[in-house]
């Protein structure tokens, strides 16, 4: 009698491990995907200001957007072209070109709402490096996001920008809001 209430005490017990250990698999992989996606906002930054237009293009879906005006890989290619035109600081010692812009990513937060879907949000600011006064805030924001899982990993599939502050004056004398 005793060894039966013992059996049956192991296999619920065993029950309770298994669950356990699925529950905190999940968990792992539920906090595996948010440091992804706060990584990829973390990339996007660097990307922004020294990537290639289409390492830019490769943050998002095939089909990505920002707001309303910016739609697909091409057109995400391009934003990046105009911007690395209009911005871009002379060649350093090294011959590399680089953006006067420094975008600073900061306060993630991420929520998945799906398996493969995910939303977030994060503060920018965007710094210009001035050579003459040292570095010059030009405006402070929060990137709004949808995510999507792809075969290559999370992208964005949807970003809008909401300025909160900005500083028109270096914003004239930097060629923005043209």
């Amino acid at each position: 009698m005793k060894i039966e209430i013992y059996r049956r005490a192991a296999r619920g017990l065993g029950l309770v491990a298994s669950l356990l250990l699925i529950s905190a698999a999940a968990a792992a992989s539920e906090a595996e995907d948010r440091f992804l996606i706060m990584e990829l906002m973390d990339r996007y930054a660097v990307i922004h200001d020294f990537g290639t237009p289409e390492e830019y293009a490769d943050l998002f879906t095939p089909d990505g957007e920002i707001g309303t005006r910016v739609k697909g890989r091409q057109a995400l290619i391009e934003t990046a072209k105009r911007d690395h035109e209009r911005y871009s600081a002379p060649p350093g010692p090294d011959g590399k070109v680089s953006s006067i812009m420094r975008h600073v990513i900061s306060g993630r937060i991420v929520k998945l709402t799906g398996k493969d879907t995910a939303e977030g949000s994060c503060y920018v600011i965007t710094m210009i490096n001035d050579k003459e006064q040292g570095p010059l805030v030009m405006s402070m924001s929060r990137y709004v996001d949808r995510y999507a899982r792809t075969k290559d990993g999370w992208r964005i599939a949807h970003r809008d920008i909401v300025m909160e502050s900005g500083n028109r004056e270096i914003g004239k004398r930097f060629g923005f809001g043209r």
